[in-house]
């Protein structure tokens, strides 16, 4: 085998799940374009190709899971997702160990990792197919750390650990994620051209469809994504009164940070070295993203935002969570802290290594990147 086909892939996810109806049909584009740029374009490895038709059946099987439980249960629809609270910034700035610190923490609803990778019920399994569920993810997680280790210096992944939406939204093959994790041209042309409308109709649903399984009573939701950044429109859309946390750190150190996650993600599949064309698409993506935040926030200074720097993270573990609650509002209890105290001695800083942040590593040049990202880099220098 040296190329997918998606005509077979989607007969196949039918077939393997008896179910014929992937949901909404706007998937299709992307699906297609991703397909057939990953086939030829990212020199999977010989002993990999059988794993990525893998993940791809993965999230076919999932949307055909999700798509009958809706129509079996219409009132997933009417779910409620009330004013979650939303990670939204550039990546490596810290955001991960908030997420996971303050999940860990407890009062929110967050997705694990097993809930984002296989996040659809399986029919006929007790529970929904949970074990089956996990089970799979953690066989995921072990062989992927064993394709590529610098994943876990990079952006580790834990099945029972929260991790972000955006593996959530790779059903929707319209996401950046993937153009991160697979080189393709063609797909991040696409990419770059597409409304991100119907990807972020999906997560809606998505959301609402986790809450139905997984209730928590009036817990707010906890959720992150890097690429949210620069698409925080598409969040007030779907999301009633949405509060925005972003974190901040220097993209001078960002950048070479991100090189060194996404190479790791792709060495996962291929040996292809993309870096050089990768560093341009990174660079230029999360400027851009950078410069919407900008003008999003000018334009709705209505908007409910806590602004966190990498620093206070990284050092104030506790007194950063209790801004957090502050700003939702909840109350941060004794063993609320106690909770992040334990969670920050089982994560100490640097336990999977450290990244070389610097600019020349990824043939780039603190110049290139602060023009890059100047008008970011004066309105948050108090937190960078």
């Amino acid at each position: 085998m040296n190329r997918l086909d998606a005509d077979e892939l989607l007969t196949t996810a039918r077939q393997l799940t008896g179910l014929a109806d992937f949901g909404p049909s706007d998937f299709m584009e992307g699906f297609t374009t991703f397909v057939t740029g990953v086939s030829t374009e990212a020199m999977i490895r010989p002993d990999c190709w059988s794993h990525l038709r893998e993940r791809i059946l993965r999230l076919l099987m999932n949307r055909l899971w999700c798509a009958k439980d809706i129509a079996d249960h219409p009132g997933i629809l009417q779910e409620r997702v009330d004013s979650p609270a939303i990670i939204v910034s550039l990546p490596r700035t810290g955001s991960t160990k908030l997420h996971r610190m303050v999940g860990a923490a407890g009062g929110f609803k967050t997705t694990p990792f097993w809930m984002v990778h296989m996040f659809a019920r399986i029919p006929g399994l007790e529970d929904g197919g949970k074990a089956r569920r996990i089970e799979e993810t953690m066989a995921f997680e072990a062989w992927m750390y064993q394709k590529s280790p610098g994943l876990l210096t990079g952006h580790p992944m834990f099945t029972h650990e929260p991790e972000e939406d955006q593996f959530t939204m790779e059903h929707s093959f319209r996401h950046a994620l993937l153009f991160g994790t697979f080189h393709s041209p063609t797909y991040a042309r696409w990419l770059t051209t597409t409304d991100m409308a119907p990807a972020y109709d999906y997560l809606s649903m998505q959301i609402k469809y986790l809450q139905w399984q997984f209730p928590a009573g009036g817990a707010p939701w906890l959720l992150k994504a890097p690429p949210h950044m620069g698409n925080e429109a598409q969040l007030a859309r779907i999301f009633d009164a949405p509060r925005l946390i972003v974190t901040h750190r220097d993209p001078v150190k960002c950048i070479p940070s991100v090189m060194h996650t996404a190479m790791a993600s792709r060495k996962v599949y291929s040996d292809l070295d993309s870096s050089a064309a990768l560093r341009p698409g990174i660079l230029g993506m999360f400027a851009y993203c950078a410069d919407q935040h900008l003008k999003w926030r000018a334009d709705h200074p209505e908007v409910q935002i806590l602004d966190l720097s990498f620093r206070e993270i990284a050092e104030q573990g506790v007194a950063t969570a209790r801004k957090v609650y502050d700003f939702v509002g909840l109350p941060f209890t004794a063993q609320h802290e106690r909770n992040i105290l334990q969670w920050e001695r089982d994560n100490p800083k640097d336990m999977y290594g450290k990244i070389n942040h610097a600019a020349a590593a990824i043939g780039s040049s603190e110049e290139e990147i602060k023009a890059a990202f100047a008008a970011y880099r004066e309105r948050f220098a108090a937190f960078i």
